[in-house]
């Protein structure tokens, strides 16, 4: 109400508060089914989406393919349906649902469920106890206590008692053969032999290795440098200025002339070749 006492036909309302505005006073209101119903869209006035001369062309055209070919094969394939729907009905849920289901009570139900559950509980179960009873105790334990006190009991006091001392005396044995073995060779060979190397055949291979130096290699050094070198130069210098000189001369200056002259005579003749 406002200060008169008066009701406000209308309450302001602005975005962001809370209240919304309602109906004017006096709207009755809508029934409960409609007060929160989504608003009918308005009715459309303009021309439809698409429409147009192409499109009343192609449009035709379409339906009437669409009328030929689409519905007579849409009618065949519902009737199909519907004769495959007939006779599932008819002869799977009418008749041979309830025969198989009715053989299914009748031989695994009735019969082979609880013959099958009986031989499994009183014959098949106690046999296989028995088995395992059998084989437990008349196989399987015999064959360990055999194992136990025939193959490994036997087996263990034999390794430690027999083997194991055996394999560690003969390891001892060949490590002490080995020891004085090298002992031995050491004594009698590899020492006299490093002390003849060291005492006598090293200074003796020295000696000779000097002597052979002074005697022989050094002398025939001083003789090859001094002597036989300095004579070999002497007589390759002697040997060219003596006669490879001359017969050089003779044969640039004498020789080679006249073989010119003569080859020149004996083309004039028309003998030698061009």
């Amino acid at each position: 109400m406002n200060a008169n006492g008066e009701q406000p036909d209308r309450v302001s309302w602005t975005p962001g508060s809370d209240h919304k505005p309602g109906p004017p006073a006096g709207t009755p209101e809508p029934p409960a089914g409609e007060r929160y119903a989504f608003p009918a869209h308005p009715p459309r006035t303009g021309p439809e989406p698409g429409e147009g001369c192409l499109y009343a062309v192609v449009r035709w055209p379409v339906r009437i393919i669409a009328l030929i070919v689409v519905v007579p094969l849409r009618l065949l394939w519902e009737l199909l349906r519907l004769i495959c729907r007939g006779i599932k009905f008819l002869f799977w849920d009418w008749f041979l649902r309830p025969i198989v289901r009715g053989l299914k009570i009748l031989l695994w139900d009735w019969f082979l469920y609880p013959v099958l559950r009986f031989i499994a509980r009183y014959v098949l179960v106690p046999l296989g106890d028995a088995i395992a009873w059998v084989c437990i105790h008349l196989i399987i334990r015999p064959l360990a206590f055999l194992y136990r006190y025939l193959l490994r009991r036997p087996a263990e006091l034999l390794w430690r008692y027999v083997l194991r001392p055996l394999g560690r005396a003969a390891l001892h044995a060949l490590r002490f053969a080995w020891e004085i073995s090298t002992t031995i060779v050491n004594f009698v060979i590899v020492r006299p032999l490093s002390w003849l190397w060291r005492a006598v055949l090293a200074p003796i291979g020295r000696g000779l290795a000097v002597v052979w130096r002074h005697l022989v290699v050094l002398p025939v050094s001083w003789a090859w440098h001094n002597v036989l070198a300095p004579i070999g130069r002497a007589i390759r210098a002697v040997w060219r200025f003596l006669v490879v000189a001359p017969l050089r001369w003779v044969g640039r200056t004498v020789l080679r002339p006249i073989g010119r002259a003569a080859a020149e005579v004996l083309r004039a003749i028309g003998i030698g070749g061009r």
